[in-house]
């Protein structure tokens, strides 16, 4: 099993088992979950994320009603063989939405262009998000 990286904003208005799909859709997607790839059980990650276990489950039940992920006979959740595929448009266009709602959450707390772009490097230097080339 990765190294899961996944927050839960408990702030947000987006409900928490919502996050955790949305982000494991997402590492699938980029290839940084595999098929076959276990994820962290229901007790582990409600625990990680503090969440309460049926918002693990919520999130694991629609990921395999949607073909991302499957349960097998132990109750261990990994990913599918065949998981469904994003296009690059669709990414693109994740991409464009992820930037703008950061930028938007940046500007209303008064931060500079400089300010973001320092905070950014910043993050990418200190390995909290791993690039591939």
């Amino acid at each position: 099993m990765n190294t899961l990286l996944l927050t839960v904003n408990h702030q947000s208005p987006v409900p928490p088992y919502e996050q955790i799909g949305t982000q494991i859709r997402a590492l699938i997607a980029s290839g940084q979950l595999l098929p076959g790839d276990r994820l962290p059980s229901v007790r582990q990650l409600a625990g990680d994320l503090a969440v309460a276990p049926n918002t693990v489950v919520r999130a694991y039940n629609e990921l395999e009603h949607e073909g991302w992920v499957q349960t097998s006979a132990r109750q261990r959740v990994q990913i599918a063989l065949h998981p469904p595929t994003i296009t690059a448009d669709e990414r693109r266009r994740k991409l464009q939405e992820s930037v703008s709602q950061m930028l938007i959450a940046a500007h209303q707390w008064g931060f500079t262009l400089e300010e973001i772009h320092r905070e950014m490097n910043r993050q990418i230097a200190s390995g909290m998000i791993q690039h591939r080339y």
